[in-house]
């Protein structure tokens, strides 16, 4: 297997510019992906129609009411939402809120141009939990997070509160397994908290963890162009994006492993 450069120091992610995704077997992108956790590729030939088919060869790709079929268009245009509009969204996993254990998401670019911010960042939490302080770890194993949801795009009723492990555990590692909240006073997707944890030591509890997570050690930004593919595992990882004005239009394809 090649050894590419990687796109955070800690060792994570990887740029592929020289070699269309559709060239590399199942295998090799399974071997890229357990031991780099995401791939850029850049400028991609490819339909839409093609990734699909593409991607279920990995799994069952998710179909729902909210999908054209396997693709839901995030194009920033329901702006009564937050997940389908054009805010901030703050480091979470796929599909937590949707019922779906996804295990790869695909993210390709349909439309970019005239955008001012709007880049999706994602993270290597398998290095960076290292630093998290133990006290903040234990809570997080031993209670986890609760989430409400806010938009209407979620499966779930927003009703209610709904229980995420702090930790999900892969291939004998252990990785967040959590949303973050929004910051105060902010148009939220969802809304969380830790149980028994009053809400001023929730938000210092998640300052520590972004100042970690999102340390340019740990934490790549993705610039889009048309035709870029971003393909993570979705337990090793969270990710997020910029809120962003202008003509962006992305295409989610999520993967549940068989």
């Amino acid at each position: 297997m090649t050894n590419y450069p990687t796109l955070t120091p800690s060792g994570k992610g990887i740029l592929i510019e020289d070699k269309p995704l559709k060239d590399f077997s199942k295998d090799e992108i399974w071997a890229l992906l357990r031991k780099y956790h995401w791939i850029a590729f850049k400028k991609q030939a490819i339909e839409l129609e093609e990734l699909t088919t593409y991607l279920s060869q990995f799994g069952r790709t998710v179909s729902n009411d909210r999908r054209e079929g396997a693709v839901l268009k995030i194009d920033g245009t329901k702006n009564e939402e937050v997940f389908l509009g054009s805010g901030f969204l703050p480091l979470h996993k796929d599909g937590l809120l949707m019922g779906n254990n996804v295990g790869i998401v695909s993210i390709f670019c349909l439309e970019y141009s005239d955008v001012s911010d709007g880049r999706t960042f994602i993270v290597d939490i398998e290095n960076a939990v290292n630093e998290i302080p133990t006290e903040i770890q234990e809570l997080l194993r031993n209670r986890g997070l609760e989430v409400k949801p806010k938009d209407q795009y979620y499966i779930k009723a927003a009703d209610k509160w709904y229980h995420m492990a702090g930790f999900a555990e892969f291939e004998g590692k252990e990785y967040l397994n959590i949303g973050f909240p929004y910051k105060r006073g902010d148009k939220q997707s969802w809304e969380a908290r830790i149980p028994g944890v009053d809400e001023d030591r929730f938000y210092e509890i998640f300052e520590t963890l972004d100042n970690i997570v999102m340390d340019p050690k740990y934490c790549y930004y993705h610039n889009w162009d048309k035709g870029d593919i971003l393909l993570f595992d979705n337990r090793k990882t969270l990710h997020g994006r910029e809120a962003f004005q202008g003509k962006r239009a992305l295409a989610n394809i999520q993967v549940v492993l068989e």
